[in-house]
């Protein structure tokens, strides 16, 4: 891709903002907003976010998951059988319009359950997994920290259902696995925390934290089983265990829940086992923020001159800028790296080397390959590594090794 195509907004200034994500992703030409916890999502953004749902799509699908896409608009009726239309505490969450009978749906346990029992009438049809990742609407009341709380977000929910509760635990374990090799591919440490089922669920559920100093939840961490409590069921915990965990700041990055036979029941949903008999269908939900996965990643990857998104997400692997006034040899490299399978931005602006400088840094490409007329004369490119784990290493390589050593660098973890 051209730098001259390629929509980059970014700033040199910008107001002061409510989180270092949201300053920053702003400046680098990321997001835009449009109002309090609503941002308008731009090219660079959509392709981190396309990268960080393919990682999830990846898991999802290894556990079982078939991918679904379900409307955000929900009947009145349906919340209406499941209990949760008139619940003064997820009436605080949903944006509905009570004159159509229609509701933004927040979640989607009602419509998930009415499609399946449409088709599964026997244990033979079980178990059932769907997920989707979909734009979700709340009414947030403390829309703040950028895309760390929105009214509106992206999200990826699935729903499991099953024909035994033993059935069910053993997806729930198998799902809270992927959630942990989701986390670990994007790089971050996400601890398994016991939580309030809160307005979804009256069991406890699992969330998943990741630590943060600008985090608006509060976690008690064992940091060896890379387990905890959150703080709303601290009483829980035994002294033993206060003594041995940590109390931090964290952010919730994912989300799962045991709902039991609630949502089959209200509509009727059973199926008929082995001796024929009618029963209940124990059901899951399982969720993680799209957006706010991108929000805690530039919020703990980031310096003084910008990002430094891990390459896994990050827009472009690399940036390849010439100083020489002529461009055949960054087009050629361009083409190279293309040609290799790196995601490659080839910035032809016409602008001041410095003013390139500060975008790439700003942007935060992994890795920024310089051509000028000094390294030229040696027949080489300078070499500057800047992602998540790096620190800035600058060298200069022969120009013929260049797709070689960047291929190499970033299949290294």
């Amino acid at each position: 891709m051209r730098r001259s195509q390629f929509y980059i907004p970014t700033r040199r200034e910008v107001a002061a903002q409510d989180s270092i994500n949201a300053y920053l992703l702003t400046k680098a030409g990321y997001i835009s907003q449009i109002a309090a916890g609503a941002y308008a999502l731009l090219p660079l953004a959509v392709r981190s976010l396309h990268k960080i749902e393919q990682i999830i799509r990846e898991e999802m699908d290894a556990i079982g998951g078939s991918e679904v896409v379900f409307t955000a608009l929900q009947p009145q009726e349906t919340w209406e059988k499941s209990g949760r239309w008139d619940d003064p505490n997820f009436r605080q969450i949903v944006y509905r319009d009570e004159e159509a009978g229609m509701t933004f749906g927040a979640t989607h346990e009602e419509p998930m359950a009415i499609i399946v029992k449409e088709k599964v009438q026997s244990y033979r049809e079980l178990p059932v997994i769907l997920y989707q990742f979909q734009t979700k609407f709340r009414k947030e009341l403390r829309a703040k920290s950028g895309l760390l709380r929105g009214r509106e977000f992206r999200m990826k929910d699935l729903y499991s259902f099953h024909a035994t509760e033993k059935e069910h635990q053993a997806f729930y374990e198998k799902c809270a696995a992927a959630y942990g090799r989701v986390f670990t591919r994007l790089g971050l440490n996400a601890y398994r925390v016991k939580a309030s089922g809160g307005v979804f669920s009256t069991e406890f559920s699992d969330e998943f934290q990741v630590p943060c100093p600008t985090g608006e939840d509060e976690v008690w961490l064992d940091h060896t089983e890379m387990t905890g409590f959150n703080t709303e069921v601290e009483e829980s915990m035994t002294n033993e265990q206060k003594k041995s965990h940590e109390r931090v700041r964290s952010v919730e990055v994912g989300n799962i829940f045991h709902l039991g036979t609630k949502y089959p029941d209200a509509f009727d949903f059973k199926y008929l086992d082995a001796d024929g008999a009618r029963k209940s269908i124990y059901m899951g939900s399982y969720g993680i923020g799209i957006t706010r996965l991108l929000g805690v990643l530039a919020e703990l990857n980031n310096d003084e001159h910008g990002l430094r998104l891990p390459a896994v997400i990050a827009p472009f692997q690399c940036v390849v800028i010439d100083l020489t006034g002529e461009g055949v040899t960054g087009q050629k490299l361009y083409a190279e790296l293309t040609a290799a399978g790196i995601e490659t931005l080839y910035d032809d602006r016409d602008e001041p080397a410095g003013s390139k400088f500060a975008d790439a840094d700003l942007v935060g490409f992994p890795v920024r390959l310089v051509y000028s007329q000094k390294t030229a004369q040696e027949g080489k490119v300078e070499l500057k590594i800047r992602g998540a784990a790096a620190v800035d290493d600058v060298e200069l390589i022969p120009v013929e090794e260049v797709a070689d050593r960047i291929s190499k660098i970033l299949a290294t973890p």
